[in-house]
């Protein structure tokens, strides 16, 4: 959601869109050029917070035409005292099971917003089989790259790969993403086993980390995986790999694979979520069933069989994302439901 506020918002801005962000200060510094509010609330629900922060909100509309909640749990609280005019995006599939309380809650959303946007097809799917009634106010808007960024110039490769002694030769995969079960990167770990020629780079921070450089070790593959940590860029990262591999349990949409698209680079990824709808399999990249370790590594042995068009397939993935998952195509989808909202 930061990533998508980074892009979004200052491209709004270009448009002539006053705006502002209210959210936690510890997220103020990732957006320094916008104009932040303070909007404490807490990860978990607290009654008495949520209801003081719900009547913040309440008291900004008399600055703002209409506001726009990302997230479920800034959905949950606006719901305690639903704005006079506003819309709200689901970043991530909502839970398979929603407690009483918060399916009270986003079903008040629901009733009171003239939109419910939704990063993917798959996201919308998965509200729609909680609230199948909301179906005329859903609508999809991507999230997206920025394509020319991405086609700045890298370092050379074997200079990237020194930076984390990997061999100039052998084939390295990519993994870029919070260390949580979702992403899956257990998946990938144990499909380097069957694959043994692979190295990987993986890249990220989470609550995991520490369990899965164990496991790594445990799987005998520790000397082919190499774990960074957090990377402000990753133009060393894309300079290193040869393809992006994303092994998720489930995502949303999937902004790294578009990334590593962006990147020319083949994506790798589990059939699931908003992933289907990025990657055309054996056009830009390959699809493989989640949580199938096996069928991970046949497809990694697959692709290095067909190295010789790695440069065509992502040059495929590049054009697809350039005709249709841009931040200025995601910019133009919110400005016709934003003059559609305050119209009415």
């Amino acid at each position: 959601m930061l990533r998508f506020l980074q892009n979004v918002l200052s491209r709004l801005e270009r448009e002539g869109v006053d705006c502002a962000v209210a959210c936690p200060s510890f997220m103020h510094s990732s957006l320094p050029s916008l104009h932040t509010l303070p909007w404490e609330i807490p990860d978990r629900p607290r009654l008495t917070a949520d209801i003081r922060w719900a009547w913040q909100a309440r008291r900004w509309q008399q600055d703002y035409d209409l506001l726009h909640a990302h997230g479920l749990r800034a959905v949950s609280v606006l719901s305690i005292l639903p704005p006079a005019r506003w819309l709200f995006m689901l970043h991530n599939l909502p839970p398979e099971n929603l407690s009483l309380t918060a399916r009270w809650l986003l079903r008040r959303a629901a009733r009171s917003t003239k939109n419910v946007l939704s990063v993917s097809r798959a996201v919308q799917s998965a509200w729609l089989k909680h609230f199948p009634d909301t179906e005329p106010k859903c609508t999809v808007v991507p999230g997206g790259v920025d394509v020319h960024m991405m086609a700045q110039s890298v370092p050379d490769a074997p200079e990237a790969r020194s930076r984390w002694n990997l061999p100039v030769h052998a084939p390295v995969a990519l993994c870029v993403g919070r260390l949580m079960e979702d992403k899956g990167v257990d998946v990938l770990l144990n499909a380097l086993v069957h694959a043994p020629q692979w190295f990987a780079l993986i890249v990220g921070e989470g609550p995991l980390r520490h369990s899965l450089q164990k496991l790594a070790a445990d799987l005998g593959v520790g000397e082919r995986v190499r774990f960074t940590g957090y990377l402000e860029s990753l133009d060393c990262a894309w300079a290193t790999c040869d393809v992006a591999v994303v092994p998720s349990r489930r995502e949303g949409l999937g902004l790294f694979a578009l990334e590593a698209m962006a990147a020319c680079k083949p994506v790798i990824a589990s059939s699931t979520g908003g992933l289907v709808e990025i990657v055309r399999h054996g056009e830009n990249g390959w699809l493989v069933p989640p949580e199938d370790p096996l069928a991970l590594a046949n497809m990694l042995q697959q692709a290095f069989a067909f190295r010789d068009a790695w440069r065509e397939i992502g040059e495929q993935g590049r054009r697809y994302v350039r005709q249709h998952y841009t931040w200025e195509h995601t910019v133009q989808r919110l400005l016709e439901c934003y003059q559609r909202l305050v119209s009415t």
